[in-house]
């Protein structure tokens, strides 16, 4: 039997395709086969680099029941490259599956890191904010988003979220409710041509959104809860 091919964990431009990686790319031209969140967007990609692949598509819910055949041809000796829609897959996106059973088969899985939507705000946002958590999406339901904000009210880390154009006012409503008037920066479109940056307090960026025509995909990091100012000491002078 051949030796084992390579799962290799590519990271993708998030918007602007100039911002692929040379080792993503070389990696797309030893590749068997490639597998994606989105064949289309996967198809445009590779057409840009002028490269042809066989591509396989997978999502949220088919990407345990093809993880097993997925691999399979990786131990057999085809190697294949793991991307996502847009920028490094596994992190709010499919893939987990898949990177898990090729570690349970004893399949080497190697990471091609390139663009990330949350480290790209994160550096720019101004926010000193050295440590962070990360939310994803957060769920759709007022009162579910809200119970899991409050376990994050008194941390002080900074919070980074992924959102929709139609939710993206009322999550951000919903953020100033449990976590207070904070700091924060909205990124619409990061690299792309209609890319936009509101910041401010909550309130301001809340007012500063238009009315209608919200569209793309934002990136949403909350300044961490402020220290309180300590209570002055009581010194007793003699």
């Amino acid at each position: 039997m051949a030796s084992s091919g390579i799962l290799y964990v590519v990271a993708t431009p998030i918007g602007n395709l100039k911002d692929i990686t040379l080792r993503a790319i070389d990696v797309f031209r030893e590749v068997d086969f490639v597998v994606a969140e989105s064949s289309l967007r996967a198809l445009k990609l590779l057409n840009h680099l002028a490269i042809n692949k066989s591509i396989v598509s997978i999502n949220a819910y088919n990407e345990a029941r093809k993880a097993a055949g997925i691999v399979d041809q990786i131990r057999k000796g085809k190697s294949c490259a793991l991307i996502t829609s847009a920028g490094t897959p596994c992190i709010s996106d499919p893939g987990n599956h898949i990177v898990k059973k090729c570690y349970d088969e004893g399949v080497e899985v190697r990471s091609i890191p390139g663009p990330s939507a949350v480290i790209g705000a994160l550096s720019i946002s101004g926010l000193f904010a050295d440590r962070f958590v990360f939310l994803g999406f957060l769920p759709q339901k007022r009162g579910k988003q809200k119970k899991i904000l409050r376990d994050f009210v008194e941390l002080p880390y900074a919070l980074v979220l992924y959102e929709s154009p139609r939710r993206v006012r009322e999550t951000l409503e919903n953020l100033r409710e449990t976590l207070g008037d904070r700091q924060v920066v909205l990124f619409k479109e990061m690299t792309k041509v209609h890319e936009e940056v509101f910041r401010g307090t909550m309130g301001d960026v809340i007012e500063d959104l238009p009315d209608d025509d919200l569209k793309g995909e934002y990136v949403v990091v909350v300044a961490a809860k402020e220290k309180e100012a300590a209570d002055p000491i009581d010194v007793d002078y003699c």
